[in-house]
């Protein structure tokens, strides 16, 4: 029995928990998603009892798009209870080598004896399950397999490892799991595999989706140690480092951190990859067609403080986001417009006054590999380029595309350099120097809090806490509950999504966030407040404020047609000849 129900502005929830087998129907209508995707369908995320659609809204009504997703929805819900013969042909089955000898199964002697069994038959009751994918989370290609038999059931390590190897097969409670690649980790390593489970590499990056199946084929050490030997040597693939001789930008100081982001990587949440990008897209936007640039273009966006570049050939810039000058050479340049630069110069930054992040976007592109379909970073997945490092060069892709803009033309003055503009246009966003007001949705665990704490929480003043990064933003008030909120079954989240954990310190999701989560979620910020987020920094203090889906509705429409506009006055600007 599904039942569909909107979460915030930007998704729709099919709701499984009252039907008698949830994972085989979540499984089996996400594969019939995929297999002939809608054009209102965006992510598509399976949960333990849920399955989540993110919504692409195309039309200016977006009304009517969630009316019709949750009617369709609805409707292969129906389809697929009548075809009751459809998970089984819609699921794959992969055999995994996995190792068992004590010097990769680093906790087999450890699992053997707090279940009071022989090693041998504990490798016995492992290897002859069969497994089911559940869901995929915590990094790309972790995958949750169920099936592991009780009497193999242990909790989770009370201290975890701080680097659990590569391939490491590893048990929890009633899960099975292969790590896809170095990471910390608490579960218990029963062995381990040499095979690949997430490729960067390649179409589709992941080896399993949810609803497809696991059989073990054990292996020797020496098979093992051959086959392993055979994967490529880098688990983390980035950006090659480039090479001398062309068009390049030095960095001399990399600034608090800094890293090369683009739009969003999509349609792979189901792979556990998080779409990621720049956490404040109206800003990376607006640079980048202020030097000429297609709006997605990689940029370098810059947190905290900004770095030190040197530029190896004459360069047009632009910086959008909080409020900052650059300093050239001594000469303090203000931003939002673009700026010449002439070869040799260096470019650094004052202090961000209002505001937390800047994106820099550099006429003419960087020269960058494409990774899953973006050039950008995704550092907490190990995707893309690293965070910029002192001494780290760029490579520039086509310094010389901003001439083809007559405007841009006309401004560049060889032997003046630098150069701007005396016009400028307004960043997306700028904190408060009070309290910054997010605009919410009710998220669907709100009910969670009894009245009292509900009105609390709404009401109370939150202040922005120095643990926040681009996963997502941390707060901390006084708001305290008499006892814990429940967990939840695992379900997908998203950027705006306001998560409660037991330290009773929300986490409002950032663009890194992780696919799925299993702590309540008490609100979700509305998609035209998401760029108030990206801007927040530690100390600032904010208060969630609780909207209706028509109210949200309207003000996404008055910041969407305002970015619009702002961009089309950019673009029609600088294809003019017209004064600085």
């Amino acid at each position: 029995m599904m039942h569909c129900t909107l979460i915030g502005d930007h998704s729709v929830l099919a709701d499984f928990s009252k039907s008698p087998n949830p994972l085989s129907e979540i499984h089996g209508i996400s594969k019939l998603l995929f297999a002939n995707k809608p054009e209102w369908a965006g992510e598509i995320i399976p949960g333990l009892e849920s399955l989540i659609v993110q919504l692409k809204y195309s039309s200016d009504n977006p009304s009517v798009v969630r009316r019709r997703a949750i009617d369709e929805l609805e409707k292969l819900g129906e389809k697929f209870l009548k075809q009751k013969r459809i998970q089984s042909e819609l699921s794959t089955t992969h055999r995994i080598q996995v190792c068992y000898h004590p010097d990769v199964a680093l906790d087999l002697m450890t699992i053997a004896k707090a279940c009071k069994l022989t090693t041998e038959e504990v490798i016995r009751i492992h290897k002859d399950s069969l497994y089911t994918a559940d869901i995929l989370g915590f990094m790309p290609g972790f995958t949750y397999f169920s099936g592991l038999n009780p009497k193999l059931r242990l909790p989770r390590l009370s201290s975890p490892r701080p680097s659990v190897p590569k391939g490491s097969v590893a048990i929890a409670e009633l899960q099975t799991a292969i790590y896809p690649r170095t990471t910390p980790g608490g579960w218990n390593i029963i062995g381990r595999s040499p095979n690949t489970l997430f490729d960067i590499q390649k179409n589709p990056p992941g080896l399993f989706m949810a609803g497809d199946q696991m059989e073990i084929h054990e292996i020797s050490l020496d098979e093992f140690k051959q086959l392993d030997q055979n994967q490529p040597s880098s688990e983390i693939l980035r950006a090659p480092k480039p090479d001398e001789g062309n068009a390049s930008i030095e960095v001399l100081q990399a600034g608090t951190f800094s890293t090369i982001q683009d739009n969003p990587r999509e349609n792979l949440s189901h792979w556990a990859v998080g779409p990621g990008g720049a956490c404040d897209l109206d800003s990376l936007h607006l640079a980048n067609a202020m030097v000429g640039n297609s709006p997605e273009t990689a940029a370098i966006e810059m947190t905290s403080t900004g770095p030190t570049l040197l530029f190896h050939e004459a360069c047009c810039v632009a910086w959008v986001g909080a409020s900052c000058e650059g300093i050239v050479d001594g000469q303090r340049i203000p931003g939002n417009r673009p700026v010449w630069l002439a070869k040799g110069n260096t470019l650094k930054f004052s202090s961000f006054n209002l505001g937390f992040r800047v994106v820099l976007a550099i006429g003419g592109g960087l020269e960058l590999p494409k990774i899953l379909g973006r050039a950008g970073s995704h550092i907490s997945a190990d995707i893309g380029p690293k965070r910029l490092e002192k001494g780290d060069v760029l490579l520039l892709s086509d310094v010389k595309a901003p001439l083809s803009s007559p405007f841009l033309k006309s401004l560049y003055k060889s032997g003046l350099l630098p150069c701007f503009p005396k016009w400028h246009v307004r960043s997306p966003f700028h904190p408060a120097n009070s309290v910054t007001h997010i605009n919410c949705l009710a998220g669907p665990h709100i009910s969670f809090l009894p009245e009292k704490d509900r009105e609390l929480f709404w009401s109370t003043i939150w202040t922005v806490s120095n643990q926040s990064n681009r996963m997502g933003v941390r707060l901390q008030s006084n708001f305290k509950l008499k006892k814990d909120l429940p967990h939840i079954p695992s379900q997908a989240i998203t950027f705006g999504t306001v998560q409660f954990p037991p330290s009773q310190e929300p986490i409002v999701m950032l663009a890194e966030h992780q696919t799925t989560g299993g702590y309540p979620r008490l609100a979700e910020v509305i998609r035209a407040d998401l760029v108030k987020l990206a801007q927040l920094k530690p100390g600032n203090k904010i208060q969630l404020m609780p909207i209706d889906l028509e109210e949200a509705d309207r003000i996404n429409a008055e910041a969407l047609k305002l970015q619009d506009a702002t961009m089309h006055s950019i673009q029609t600007m600088i294809q003019t000849t017209g004064k600085a």
